[in-house]
């Protein structure tokens, strides 16, 4: 290997700052409006809205996911060999925010065609927004193992991002429901609402291309690796393969639940118009998820990153299942309670999802000494997205086998007990299954340290 792939590119920044932490976290909260904006509102959208049946709003959703397959490993690669005065990954965060937020205002604004567009169509404009948030977030979250070295100061780095991703839920997951309606609903609704959060989206995914001038970053390696060694080598780091089997599973557990939530209070709890109680839900859940991020932060410090994991895994998993309580007479403090609950969870799943990240690229660099964050950033990045569409989409098949009428104002007894069930049982299952994954993780502070090269 050249040592040139060694070098860290000429800086003036070299510490980390809270300048940096707060440069880098804020083009979370334009991803965050992106994932959530989908996972709250696309299968209510596409259902409710445009008509389409559950089980077809399903396939069309898979299917403009499966792009990612080969965009993922692909944007990966390319993020790695670039070479620009701005750095490996700056310039695509740049290309990213424009495309992901024309495509995001697009899809919400599929309901004001003339006539009815064909579904793939529909398809290729949901596959538009995927590949705007792949051209970002690959090379966004390859950026802090390149710019820190430090196992607690990328914590504190994540600490950022968790508290955007908070925001972001609130934006999207609450306040988009909220506006549609105030802006009368139905497709114009949607599409005003579409528009302004598009808008949102480029200003906060370009100002992470802003904030992170100076940052440090390292140079593209010079010896070729042809993508097959990378998948090879990158596989056999057993500490990521283990975490991206959790994140897999858990963002499944995750998404559903915020796909849940708004057909729970429409349908189970009863709630004609759901963006107030959605508002009041997100609120709780993501102030809370806020507040609550020194305290797993500490934890974390005396159990290690992994057992603090499990602890907020499987308070997630108890959290949902009070969902079979869920009914028309449930009150809103109870509700919100439940939301509160969530966000705590919430707050040490991100963090520590997040944070244990950069931790699995580092240990491959000293192990291989390449320099090849791109390949693993795509990876969580692709696993992430195939969880924001698929997880929906199985819900959706659920949804479909319960009797579920798209557009029904009222629903039979079947499907209102469906949903209950779906909103209880599915996360609690997808929760359970990640925690054998999280047992393999064996990374610590300690022994990254004592990693050398095979």
């Amino acid at each position: 290997m050249s040592a040139n792939a060694e070098a860290l590119a000429a800086s003036p920044v070299r510490a980390a700052t809270w300048r940096l932490h707060l440069g880098w976290g804020i083009g979370t909260l334009g991803a965050s409006l992106v994932l959530n904006g989908f996972s709250f509102l696309v299968p209510f959208f596409l259902t409710t809205v445009l008509g389409i049946g559950a089980a077809t709003a399903a396939a069309m959703l898979f299917i403009a996911k499966a792009w990612d397959i080969v965009a993922n490993p692909l944007m990966g690669v390319v993020s790695d060999r670039t070479s620009t005065r701005w750095g490996r990954r700056r310039p695509y965060l740049l290309l990213g925010a424009i495309v992901t937020s024309i495509g995001f205002a697009a899809v919400y604004a599929l309901g004001l065609a003339p006539s009815r567009l064909p579904l793939p169509v529909i398809t290729v404009v949901l596959a538009i927004v995927g590949t705007g948030y792949t051209i970002f977030n690959v090379p966004y979250m390859a950026m802090p193992a390149e710019m820190l070295d430090d196992y607690k100061e990328r914590t504190r780095m994540m600490s950022y991002r968790v508290f955007f991703i908070g925001i972001g839920t609130f934006l999207a997951g609450g306040l988009a429901q909220r506006a549609a309606e105030w802006f009368g609903g139905g497709a114009r609704g949607y599409a005003l609402m579409g528009v302004i959060f598009g808008a949102a989206i480029f200003v906060f995914m370009a100002a992470a291309f802003y904030g992170t001038a100076g940052a440090r970053f390292t140079v593209r390696e010079r010896r070729p690796v042809s993508l097959g060694e990378q998948w090879r080598t990158g596989l056999s780091n057993r500490p990521f393969v283990a975490l991206i089997g959790t994140k897999f599973l858990q963002l499944f557990g995750m998404f559903t639940n915020t796909a849940t939530a708004i057909f729970v209070v429409r349908f189970v709890i009863g709630r004609e118009n759901p963006g107030e109680w959605m508002l009041w839900f997100v609120a709780c859940a993501g102030i809370v998820q806020i507040v609550t991020i020194p305290l797993w932060r500490r934890i974390a410090i005396a159990i290690e990153k992994q057992r603090t994991y499990i602890l907020a895994t499987v308070l997630f998993s108890a959290v949902s299942l009070t969902w079979l309580l869920a009914g028309p007479a449930e009150p809103l403090w109870f509700f919100c309670l439940r939301a509160a609950l969530k966000g705590i969870a919430a707050s040490g799943l991100l963090l520590m999802g997040q944070s244990m990240l950069p931790d699995t690229m580092e240990y491959d660099y000293r192990r291989t000494g390449l320099r090849r964050e791109g390949i693993f950033s795509a990876l969580y990045s692709f696993v992430e997205k195939v969880a924001a569409a698929l997880a929906p989409s199985i819900l959706l098949l659920v949804y479909a086998a319960v009797g579920f009428e798209s557009r029904a104002a009222v629903q039979s007894p079947e499907a209102i007990a469906g949903i209950k069930w779906a909103a209880a049982l599915l996360p609690c299952l997808y929760f359970a299954l990640s925690i054998p994954c999280l047992a393999f993780y064996r990374l610590t502070e300690e022994s990254l340290k004592h990693t050398r090269r095979a």
